[in-house]
């Protein structure tokens, strides 16, 4: 009897409910999945190297008095964007040991992100990055189909330039230098000077400090990985004083180089840089009679490269 006065709904509403029910969940997991990705890639290296782009396409048009196709400017961000997504999960992945023995709270290491999703976005996300670059420009395609190889190159399992410190300092340095190579052709001009010496400078800033400095404070991980880096073979208090050093030679470097330039943009970066590298050193050698904790020359090394950047651009619309 209670069925018989139960309202009965339209086939085509059920089927729509259904749906509905079925979808939701598997949005919430794809969604889920995304923020999980991002949190593994990095948010604020994500960032860093899309100012990197930006950053060399800026200083080479207003150098060179041209104006860049913004439309090619973003889509070139928007494939840098992506590729960096691709290179850092995939470093998540070939990771996961170390992490995990190292203690990391990634969302790769705590178990939050699975690795067959990780995989998948790591494909996705350079197809991505491809097709944006190709709609930027072949130049900046070609430059992103380097980015991507050295980015696997760093992390891959049969080569993994990141177990010694002398390769993952190359292959990141050459990294953050097609990432202005890749502005620069993004911008629609050819290379100045100024944009040269900053790229220069700050790509061996990439190479020789950062490299050197995400890996205090994970010997024990990488030890146990068979990794011959800097800290593994020589000691954190080595690594710290190279870090220390290099940062104060490239100081001078990009100082001499802004004397030569002779460019607001430049000088002002300069000023700022001389500064960071006097933070980072102070982070990595003693201080009241301790040594600084072990991520804080390499965060001390990421504020200054956000500075830089920013006052790089200060500059240029200052100007």
């Amino acid at each position: 009897m209670s069925q018989a006065l139960a309202p009965r709904l339209p086939q085509s509403s059920i089927s729509v409910a259904a749906v509905a029910g079925i979808r939701r969940p598997g949005v919430r997991l794809t969604a889920r999945t995304v923020r999980h990705c991002l949190r593994e890639a990095r948010p604020l290296v994500q960032v860093m190297f899309v100012l990197r782009f930006v950053t060399g396409a800026l200083l080479t048009a207003s150098a060179a008095h041209h104006r860049p196709n913004a439309p090619h400017l973003l889509l070139g961000a928007a494939a840098w964007w992506a590729a960096t997504v691709s290179v850092y999960v995939f470093n998540g992945v070939s990771d996961l040991c170390e992490d995990r023995a190292n203690g990391s709270r990634r969302p790769l290491a705590s178990g939050l992100l699975t690795e067959s999703a990780a995989r998948r976005a790591v494909v996705a996300t350079a197809l991505a990055g491809l097709l944006f670059g190709c709609a930027a420009g072949w130049r900046v395609a070609e430059s992103t189909a380097v980015f991507l190889t050295l980015g696997y190159a760093y992390s891959a399992p049969s080569i993994a330039a990141k177990c010694r410190s002398w390769s993952a300092s190359a292959v990141t340095c050459a990294a953050a230098g097609t990432t202005y190579l890749a502005g620069v052709a993004a911008s629609g001009s050819a290379l100045t000077a100024e944009a040269a010496v900053f790229a220069v400078v700050l790509s061996l800033g990439v190479g020789l400090i950062a490299a050197v400095a995400k890996d205090l404070g994970s010997t024990r991980g990488d030890a146990l990985a068979g990794r011959r880096t800097l800290a593994v073979v020589r000691g954190e208090r080595a690594a710290r004083r190279f870090c220390a050093a290099a940062g104060a030679a490239l100081a001078l470097l990009l100082a001499a180089g802004a004397a030569w330039v002779r460019q607001p943009p430049l000088e002002a970066a300069a000023a700022v840089f001389t500064v960071g590298a006097l933070c980072v050193a102070g982070r990595c050698l003693r201080i009241r009679g301790g040594e600084d904790r072990p991520r804080g020359p390499y965060r001390s090394w990421m504020f200054t490269q956000y500075a830089v950047h920013l006052t790089a651009l200060g500059a240029l619309l200052w100007t």
